[in-house]
């Protein structure tokens, strides 16, 4: 019995200096594992997401147009941006309308044709009437003698007879004149549309401006505005 308790005695003290010389190695560490994203969402994140969606559909963007240049578009957009709204520049649009020019004919040669502007000039001084007068040194018309260019037929067949009164034969030619037209699209970011107090108050000293509106989504996309 006594050699059997000095034997289990002998193999601890054995065991137990393995151990202290060789040490067991330490288990790996295990990364923490990132939350499972089960794709749920909040109720009140969907009612948010669900509303925007449905402002956008119902946005309405104002195209303003009246400008007299680009750089009058420029300093508007500048404006409306201090105000929160979001404008961008669009193309320039080339419209065309019909003018109407008043001409003496063509002379046979630019000094009969100078000839015939002092003549002319002096009678319609001696008449009271006020006509600007011109010679056409280029083009189809060299030599011809201008009168006058208008937008509207009625205003041409008036200074046409009244030139005649004088004895000359004036003539009217109508031609097509393109007109460049800058336009700027607005946005309200934060409404459905520019309401028209918000509209009078942009264009207080711009009473030549107009605009026309339609859905945001049919014509530009959200990137565009700035």
């Amino acid at each position: 019995m006594r050699y059997t308790v000095v034997s289990l005695i002998l193999a601890n003290l054995a065991y137990f200096g393995w151990n202290y010389r060789n040490p067991l190695p330490e288990s790996p560490a295990v990364p923490a594992q990132p939350l499972i994203n089960s794709g749920l969402t909040l109720v009140s994140e969907f009612d948010e997401q669900t509303g925007f969606a449905a402002l956008e559909a119902r946005r309405q963007c104002s195209l303003v147009s009246g400008f007299e240049s680009a750089d009058d578009a420029e300093n508007f957009m500048a404006q409306a941006r201090t105000r929160g709204f979001q404008a961008f520049l669009t193309g320039s649009r080339a419209t065309s309308r019909s003018q109407y020019q008043v001409f003496l004919p063509p002379t046979a040669s630019s000094e009969i044709a100078r000839l015939t502007l002092a003549d002319l000039a002096q009678r319609v001084v001696e008449a009271g009437l006020e006509v600007e007068t011109y010679l056409i040194t280029r083009g189809e018309l060299q030599n011809a003698v201008a009168l006058g260019i208008f937008d509207s037929a009625t205003e041409a067949v008036v200074l046409r007879d009244q030139v005649s009164g004088l004895g000359y034969s004036p003539q009217i030619q109508q031609f097509d004149a393109f007109v460049s037209r800058v336009q700027v699209w607005l946005r309200a970011p934060e409404s459905e549309r520019i309401n028209e107090l918000e509209w009078l108050d942009l264009t207080g000293e711009r009473p030549n401006l107009s605009r026309a509106e339609n859905l945001c989504q049919t014509i530009a996309q959200a990137s565009q505005f700035q």
